[in-house]
């Protein structure tokens, strides 16, 4: 609840152990307490109803804080809300929010189909005078596809790190210590211990550590057997290896070291955003959309870690908003890339011979964004637009 009788949005947050989500709740509510302080903001889980229809009723609006939450079955499947969306009398709105699209390309984003009741939250969002806030491009056309024209791609909230906004990128002389991040899906398991032998022997006088978004080893409420087990095999693997392990899970302030750094390499997407807004440099490996839709929206270095056959690529691409046809594609089109050693030692070569120069350009890309964010926030807070 409110708790100075100021005026008030309720925010929707989605973070439970993922570092990452914390990351973005923080990001997203320091933007909006420098752009609109006169409202005070309320998180609340968005896995978890809202009983409390008045509560709703008497506030601003419901404002989802990114993540990937442009899911086929956003509403109820992530997002709880209430029973009945009719009983809500506010907008809802989202800010920088992503799909998330398997395996993530073109034939994906045509495929990618909401349910019944995914649309009727959608429907109600499109309608709002702001409209939907998206994090990237794919997200973007993905729902301009399932008739959602009313979207601004504003970036993901993490972009926006207020203290470096206007800062110029700098080069690293040196890479002494090298943040890895492993992959979370159990696809990836194996590719990612081979990465990690690429880093060390990159990078022979840096220090890598290996850091872990959603914990290491623990079986709990938000993590099941099948992944503590993995996430212990890379861990244990990760100090054979001589790398140093690390989990980051629950607390935002665990990421704190990674300003000491000087190069992300990894599959977090949110890692490879904390150090882009940071200006500092970071690769990508993209497990998925997710990690696909950042690197075009920002033009940011990234490598497939998956392979798609172009020939079911190009079969599948006649069809048309198709959960089903998508879920038949994603089996047969899809495998994990066997050459992303030769895919990274190229894209490091072309960033060191460069002298980093494509970071300069993501944060220049960034600060322009901001801008869009910005103008964003003001609709939904009312402010300037004319209410």
């Amino acid at each position: 609840m409110n708790k100075n009788n100021k005026k008030y949005f309720i925010a929707l947050t989605g973070a439970k152990k993922n570092v990452g989500d914390f990351l973005i709740t923080g990001r997203a509510i320091e933007l909006l307490e420098h752009i609109a302080p006169e409202y005070e903001y309320v998180l609340h889980p968005h896995w978890e109803k809202i009983e409390d229809i008045e509560f709703i009723n008497n506030s601003e609006g419901i404002i989802i804080l990114g993540g990937p939450g442009f899911q086929m079955n956003m509403y109820p499947g992530v997002y709880k809300l209430t029973d009945s969306l009719r009983d809500i009398k506010v907008p809802i709105h989202t800010l920088g929010t992503g799909w998330k699209g398997v395996p993530g390309d073109k034939t994906t984003e045509r495929l990618y189909h909401f349910t019944n009741s995914a649309q009727q939250m959608l429907d109600t969002m499109n309608d709002t005078t702001a409209g939907m806030s998206c994090r990237d491009y794919q997200t973007k056309r993905a729902l301009i596809n399932n008739g959602y024209n009313n979207v601004t791609m504003t970036g993901c909230p993490v972009w926006y790190d207020i203290e470096s906004l206007g800062k110029k990128f700098t080069a690293p002389k040196e890479i002494k210590r090298v943040v890895y991040t492993p992959a979370q899906d159990e696809t990836f398991s194996e590719q990612s211990i081979e990465v990690l032998g690429f880093l060390i022997n990159k990078y022979k006088n840096a220090e890598i550590i290996v850091s872990f978004h959603r914990g290491i080893g623990v079986v709990d409420e938000f993590t099941p057997k099948s992944d503590a087990e993995n996430t212990k095999k890379l861990a244990d693997k990760a100090e054979k290896m001589g790398a140093k392990v690390v989990d980051v899970s629950y607390n935002r302030a665990k990421l704190d070291f990674y300003d000491d750094c000087d190069l992300h390499v990894g599959y977090r997407v949110h890692a490879h955003i904390y150090f882009l807004s940071k200006r500092m440099p970071s690769i990508l490996l993209h497990e998925d959309g997710r990690g696909n839709g950042v690197s075009e929206a920002l033009e940011s270095p990234g490598v497939n870690a998956y392979k798609l056959s172009r020939l079911y690529s190009n079969i599948f691409r006649i069809f048309n908003k198709n959960k089903g046809v998508l879920s038949i594609y994603r089996k047969f089109a899809f495998k994990v890339n066997g050459n992303i050693n030769n895919d990274m030692e190229r894209i490091i070569n072309n960033i060191e011979n460069t002298n980093y120069q494509v970071f300069d350009k993501v944060s220049r890309h960034i600060d322009k964004q901001y801008h869009v964010m910005e103008d964003f926030i003001k609709k939904i807070t009312k402010k300037n637009v004319g209410w």
